[in-house]
C-alpha cells in the first residue's frame, strides 16, 4: 500500500521559500463550494454532467497509476490537510495517508470543474479557486509544486479524451456506425 513503501523526497525550491502553515479550512471551503456551485449549474445539462463524471473517473485512474509508479515521500515540514471528505474515504484510525502525492487530486478536480462549468461566472470562480487552492496546498506543504503543476494537464487530457469519445460514441459506451 502507498503509505508504507519508501519514496523519494524532492527538494522543491518553491516550497523551500514558503514557511508551512495550516490552510485546511480555507482549502476545504474553497474546494467544496466550487464543487457545489458547478454541480448546481451543470445539473440542467445532463450530457455535460455525465461527461464530467467520466472525466473525473479517468483522472482518478490516472492518479492511481501515477501514485503507484512515482512513489514520493511527503514534502519536508508537511502540515496535514484535514479534509472531512478525504478523511472519510481515504484515512483510517491507524493510518493518515500522506504519500498520495503525484499528482494533486484537489487541483485536478478543481481544474476539471473549471473546464466543465457551464457559464462564464462559474468558470471564473473555479479558475480563481484553483489558483488559490494551488497556492494554499503548496504553502501548507501538502504537495510538491510538480504535483500541483501537473494536475491541470491531466484534467485537460481527460477532458479532451472524453469529449473525443463522445463525438465517436453515445456517452462513450457504444460505437456509432460510420
Amino acid at each position: 500500500v502507498w503509505q508504507f513503501r519508501p519514496g523519494i523526497q524532492l527538494n522543491d525550491m518553491l516550497l523551500n521559500q514558503l514557511p508551512p502553515h495550516d490552510f485546511s479550512m480555507p482549502i476545504f471551503l474553497l474546494e467544496y463550494s466550487t464543487v457545489l456551485l458547478v454541480f448546481i449549474f451543470t445539473l440542467p445539462h445532463p450530457d455535460r454532467l455525465i461527461k464530467g463524471i467520466q472525466m473525473f473517473a479517468l483522472i482518478i485512474l490516472a492518479r492511481t497509476v501515477t501514485i503507484y509508479f512515482v512513489p514520493l515521500e511527503p514534502p519536508k515540514d508537511m502540515v496535514l490537510l484535514l479534509d472531512p471528505v478525504a478523511n472519510f474515504f481515504l484515512h483510517s484510525e491507524d493510518v493518515f495517508v500522506t504519500k498520495d502525492l503525484f499528482f494533486s487530486g484537489h487541483i485536478s478536480a478543481l481544474s476539471l470543474l473549471m473546464l466543465i462549468a457551464v457559464n462564464r461566472q462559474v468558470k471564473t470562480w473555479a479558475l480563481i479557486t484553483t489558483v488559490l487552492v494551488a497556492i494554499l496546498i503548496m504553502w501548507q506543504h501538502v504537495h510538491y509544486s510538480s504535483d500541483v503543476l501537473f494536475a491541470p494537464l491531466v484534467s485537460y487530457a481527460a477532458y479532451r479524451f472524453i469529449n473525443y469519445l463522445h463525438t465517436q460514441t453515445k456517452y462513450g459506451l457504444e460505437w456509432q456506425d460510420a
